[in-house]
């Protein structure tokens, strides 16, 4: 993520929000998210809660659809700080979602992104309400005692009332709550395009990220055996050898159906545009690459080109 990459080197994780929506089911589904800035010390949390609203109405002026669903955190599971954070986003929100991502990769694939959701439990409730009962019984033992006699002084009349009104104070107060996060599944849907990136990172074997010709190539290559792949079946299939399977057929009916029907000369023309196309970006970023590196080393901020 970017925002860890780029934080302060006094924190230990970055926080954000979630935007998404609620689906009639109960599922949530996440599609957008940014960074909010905050701080932790000695157990307190400082959010940024200007920052955070601002963000807010930007993307609903952009997504009116999406709206505040919860906050991601970085790092393997909860934290005790997490639940100062998740009752901030609970004003923001009903029922918020927490998700942590393992940005260190110390655990396993199914471990890398967890969802939680959090519920407030009371602690110490049946003790708050043996005290409540207590201060009753004893507020109502002297009441008892100075209708018996009826007598009484004005000092015990105001004991009494003060009494009173910390039996009243003590049973209107809530009893002290904790915030219990509970863990639900999660399941990750990416698109066509993002799948390279998603399989690419999940690859502990790459050193680096490969250059666009190495990635077109490699992508061709891939294209190419699935293509020999597909054939493969289908003349087995003609041939009797293999059992046919309507889903497969009517599945590389629709691929068939979606390639548009162009000439070897229109193929050949269109890659040819998509190479110059990539060719030009990998030249850009080249001269944007060798523009910071002048302008950081002679410390100015910006070069002419």
């Amino acid at each position: 993520m970017r925002s860890f990459i780029r934080r302060q080197e006094t924190q230990s994780r970055v926080i954000g929000t979630l935007l998404g929506s609620v689906n009639p089911d109960g599922s949530v589904d996440v599609r957008n998210s940014y960074a909010v800035p905050h701080n932790e010390q000695n157990g307190q949390v400082f959010v940024d809660v200007e920052f955070h609203r601002a963000m807010a109405e930007l993307h609903g002026k952009v997504n009116p659809t999406e709206r505040v669903i919860g906050w991601y955190s970085t790092g393997d599971g909860v934290v005790p700080t997490d639940a100062l954070i998740h009752e901030f986003y609970a004003h923001e929100c009903a029922s918020p979602v927490h998700v942590t991502l393992d940005v260190g990769f110390g655990g396993t694939e199914g471990t890398l992104m967890r969802a939680w959701t959090g519920k407030s439990v009371a602690i110490g409730a049946a003790d708050a309400a043996d005290a409540k009962a207590a201060a009753a019984a004893a507020v109502a033992a002297p009441r008892g005692e100075e209708e018996g006699s009826n007598a009484g002084s004005r000092g015990g009349s105001e004991a009494a009332k003060r009494a009173d009104g910390a039996a009243k104070a003590q049973t209107t107060a809530p009893p002290p709550a904790a915030t219990h996060f509970q863990e639900i599944s999660v399941t990750n849907v990416f698109d066509a395009a993002e799948r390279v990136g998603v399989s690419l990172l999940a690859n502990e074997a790459t050193d680096k990220v490969p250059s666009e010709k190495a990635g077109l190539e490699k992508t061709v290559r891939k294209l190419s055996a699935m293509l020999d792949k597909t054939a493969a079946y289908v003349l087995s299939v003609v041939d009797g050898k293999t059992e046919p399977n309507a889903e497969i057929g009517r599945f590389l009916a629709d691929a068939l159906a979606s390639v548009p029907r162009l000439t070897q000369e229109q193929f050949e023309k269109v890659f040819g545009d998509a190479i110059q196309d990539v060719l030009l970006v990998m030249y850009l970023s080249n001269v944007t690459k060798m523009q910071l590196m002048l302008a950081e080393k002679l410390q100015t901020a910006s070069l002419l080109v």
